[in-house]
């Protein structure tokens, strides 16, 4: 019977729809969380006035609950004329009338993802600050002197060093990409027709929705398949990366 239960899923095209919309959702999401991330740290490293209140900024949302966050998000993606998104897009002239931000899947992926990069690049920004400091001047200034420009000096000197966290960093937000599901669940519900469905949301359509318990449990256990075989491919694409600039 568990067995019968791996077979119908491995068999459902709406499972592997929602494997599809998660792993292009990672593969969208990660590198722009670790790009975002990385551009606000080094922002952030510099002598910049202020310093203090903009990383309180960036950082706070990461710790604040799925339901407040959502709920803000919600209202500012409103269809309604009063949404705080279409009020000011069409108040500039941008947009001629409201529109319905979830109505396409192009539009809704939009904002789930800018929801999302907004909501959790905070943390990677600790991290990735955290690191730049205990980088040691010296080898910044022995780049410099051998007549490293910027680029040279991030990519042979800061990703190096950093090489480490970055590693952890990809694991944690291969997790989190595929643990996509509050912000389905409020947004979209999935929709429209399906194109928002994660291999989360959609474990927990057939497990608490229609009690599927051992469908359910097959599903998991694909999760945890394909989130395996997704962060080891991150992280030999990562460590090939660094170990070309170190050559």
């Amino acid at each position: 019977m568990g067995f019968q239960n791996f077979v119908r899923i491995w068999t459902d095209d709406r499972f592997w729809l929602a494997v599809k919309n998660t792993v292009i959702f990672a593969i969208v999401s990660i590198p722009l969380v670790i790009i975002v991330a990385m551009i606000i740290a080094l922002i952030l490293n510099q002598k910049v006035y202020g310093k203090l209140w903009l990383l309180i900024a960036f950082v706070s949302p990461t710790f604040f609950g799925s339901v407040g966050i959502l709920a803000t998000w919600k209202w500012i993606y409103a269809s309604y004329p009063t949404g705080l998104l279409n009020y000011y897009l069409t108040k500039f002239g941008i947009l001629r009338e409201a529109i319905s931000w979830f109505e396409t899947p192009a539009r809704a992926w939009l904002c789930i993802i800018i929801t999302t990069v907004w909501w959790i690049v905070g943390f990677s920004v600790l991290l990735y600050l955290g690191a730049l400091q205990r980088i040691p001047p010296e080898q910044y200034e022995a780049a410099k002197i051998d007549g490293a420009g910027p680029w040279k000096i991030f990519w042979n000197v800061t990703l190096p060093w950093m090489r480490n966290l970055l590693f952890f960093d990809v694991v944690r937000q291969v997790l989190l990409a595929f643990g996509l599901f509050d912000q389905v669940y409020f947004f979209t519900g999935g929709g429209p027709a399906g194109s928002t469905r994660t291999m989360v949301y959609y474990l927990y359509l057939i497990g608490f929705t229609r009690q599927e318990l051992g469908q359910a449990a097959a599903i998991s256990w694909y999760i945890f398949a394909i989130v395996l075989i997704f962060a080891l491919i991150q992280l030999f694409m990562l460590t090939k990366t660094i170990r070309s600039a170190e050559e």
